[in-house]
C-alpha cells in the first residue's frame, strides 16, 4: 500500500512540475499562481489588520464606558446619578 501511495505521489509531483515548467505556457501559469498568492497574502493581511483595529476600538469603547460610569459627570454627585438611574425604571 505504501508503494502505491509513493508512486501516485511521485506521478502527481512530476505532472505538476511538468505543468508549471512547460516551455510554452509555464511562464504564464507561474505568473498567474504568483499573482493569486500575492492577492491572497494582501487580503489576509488587510483582514487581520481590520479585525485587530475593530477589537482595539471596541476595547477602547468599553474602557470609556467603564470610566464614564465610575466617575460622576461635572456638577453631578454620585448620589444624584444613582437616583436618576433608578427613576428611569428597570433596564429591559
Amino acid at each position: 500500500m505504501k508503494g502505491i501511495l509513493a508512486l501516485l505521489t511521485g506521478l502527481g509531483a512530476g505532472a505538476a512540475i511538468m505543468y508549471l515548467f512547460d516551455p510554452q505556457g509555464g511562464n504564464r501559469r507561474r505568473a498567474f499562481i504568483r499573482d493569486k498568492a500575492v492577492k491572497l497574502n494582501r487580503q489576509t493581511r488587510e483582514t487581520i489588520e481590520g479585525r485587530a483595529q475593530d477589537i482595539s476600538n471596541r476595547a477602547k469603547g468599553v474602557v470609556h464606558q467603564l470610566k464614564s460610569s465610575i466617575t460622576p459627570k461635572e456638577g453631578e454627585s454620585a448620589g444624584s446619578r444613582d437616583q436618576m438611574n433608578w427613576s428611569d425604571g428597570p433596564a429591559v
